[in-house]
């Protein structure tokens, strides 16, 4: 258990705090029902349903709604789409599967993971001011240094001290 504690902060951090956020960056109003505890739950039932199926663990991802974004999908019917997609690769291909996903060059998927990661790069420019933007670059540097766990936890204290204006940056 203990070498999947830092997995808690990143899916808290990733999955639900910056889901959220990021759907009402990009989808405002509509994005009502996009809530920390609707994510949270859907999560879980999803987590749940795979653990009958022997599936593996899977969590809402902010990288993946930035990159969809990006390339145009705006509704649900993007999700449907692609989960289509590979439903139907599963089954006509079935054990083979994994042998055509490794035809895919990792360069490509490194190219993929950079540009989600310039997309969710992108959403700093709304810091309108320094205690965010001195939490943002004070967690980025704690988890370098050490972990993502580290960084978590110190960067939601300061944020949290910083909150009491006794203190300024």
């Amino acid at each position: 258990m203990a070498c999947r504690l830092p997995q808690i902060p990143m899916t808290i951090g990733n999955a639900v705090i910056a889901n959220a956020d990021l759907s009402k960056q990009y989808f405002g109003e509509q994005s009502g029902r996009v809530t920390h505890k609707g994510l949270c739950l859907s999560m879980a039932l999803a987590n749940l349903g795979s653990f009958f199926i022997a599936g593996l663990p899977l969590c809402h991802g902010a990288g993946g709604l930035a990159s969809r974004y990006r390339f145009g999908a705006r509704t649900g019917g993007s999700n449907l789409f692609i989960g289509s997609v590979f439903l139907l690769v599963a089954l006509l291909f079935g054990a083979e599967t994994l042998a055509i996903i490794h035809l895919l060059p990792m360069s490509a998927l490194g190219v993929l993971l950079i540009f989600a990661g310039a997309q969710l790069g992108l959403t700093i420019l709304d810091i309108l001011n320094r205690r965010e933007l001195f939490v943002i670059l004070l967690i980025v540097g704690i988890t370098l240094a050490s972990n993502l766990a580290a960084g978590f936890i110190v960067g939601i204290l300061i944020e949290r001290l910083l909150r009491w204006q006794r203190f300024s940056v």
